[in-house]
């Protein structure tokens, strides 16, 4: 059951304050929590992932368990703006049992005592996909591998989750799985496997 799962990635989030710390991973991955299993995961920091000059991260997995960075940010309030520059890569090696390979970048939506209330996946898909939009999920798929860039408000996007009360939202995770990343400024969080 060989998937390789890959995301190149450069974030910003555009307000005042800095949200995410070490968001272009010049301190290594000071920070960053790690989630892995397994010895067939990497997770490395690099200059040579992007054409600019900062640092990214590497989160790669190349079997069907989770391998994820993340960090959890208070966000004074909602109308913050999450611009990223990423390449996601997602691919199933196994023809006679596919499973599913997906890169993702994951915005969990938290209230004050961390309880996820819903999230917003950005992700890249190989085989097929277990996840299903709802009230509390939004799914943005991604169809090419090349570098694109997005932007997207907290406050519009929290419109596109009718099942949360955007009053309850205080806090935001950040979840790269299999994906490459550099984070200027902002907060977000989640469990699962990314190359950043």
């Amino acid at each position: 059951m060989k998937r390789t799962f890959a995301i190149l990635l450069s974030f910003c989030f555009l307000y005042a304050g800095e949200f995410i710390f070490n968001g272009k991973f010049e301190d290594t991955l000071n920070h960053w929590n790690t989630y892995a299993h397994g010895e067939t995961y990497t997770i490395t920091t690099d200059k040579i992932y992007e054409e600019d000059p900062d640092s990214e991260v590497y989160v790669g997995r190349l079997d069907k368990r989770e391998t994820a960075i993340y960090q959890t940010c208070y966000i004074p309030d909602l109308d913050l703006n999450f611009s990223f520059k990423a390449k996601l890569y997602a691919k199933s090696y196994d023809t006679l049992h596919p499973h599913p390979a997906i890169s993702s970048i994951i915005l969990s939506y938290l209230d004050v005592d961390e309880n996820i209330q819903g999230e917003t996946h950005i992700f890249r898909y190989a085989e097929s996909l277990y996840w299903y939009p709802s009230p509390v999920l939004h799914l943005i798929e991604i169809s090419d591998t090349n570098w694109f860039n997005y932007t997207l408000n907290i406050a519009d996007e929290l419109s596109n989750l009718p099942g949360v009360n955007p009053i309850d939202i205080k806090n935001y995770e950040l979840l790269f799985i299999p994906a490459l990343m550099d984070v200027d400024q902002g907060m977000l969080r989640r469990r699962s496997s990314l190359m950043i």
